[in-house]
């Protein structure tokens, strides 16, 4: 992790959207060190209420969730005039090449599969999507 990645990291707003809250405190905690907001949806409904009424600058949504899947997500999130514009990096235990493609197609401006990418791989590619 560079200084340059806790800069920009830093007072912005990430929505993770995660119904293993093992996996998300562990995420919070790292991303609250370096100063970032973390707002936490465990279903989808919850993610889009929250997407909209509090505008994160980045969503990092999983795609098995109870209710809406992911995909679901992403889809209705790009569809929504007001999150439209907020990047979405997809996070995944699953590596089905048509989730990937899936993903791209809707919007989403990458994707993780969660047994492959470590901490700092998540707040470098946050951090990339959120410096363009």
């Amino acid at each position: 992790m560079t200084t340059e990645n806790v800069t920009i990291l830093h007072n912005k707003k990430i929505l993770w959207v995660e119904d293993d809250t093992f996996l998300m405190d562990i995420i919070a905690k790292k991303l609250s060190q370096i100063g970032a907001i973390l707002i936490y949806a465990t279903e989808g409904s919850q993610a889009l209420s929250i997407a909209a009424e509090k505008k994160p600058d980045i969503i990092i949504l999983d795609i098995l969730l109870p209710g809406l899947d992911g995909l679901e997500i992403l889809s209705k999130l790009k569809f929504s005039p007001h999150t439209k514009d907020i990047p979405v990096i997809m996070f995944s235990n699953s590596d089905e090449e048509s989730q990937v493609k899936e993903s791209e197609k809707l919007g989403a401006s990458g994707f993780f599969i969660k047994a492959s990418v470590t901490l700092d791989d998540i707040i470098e590619k946050i951090s990339e999507v959120l410096s363009k």
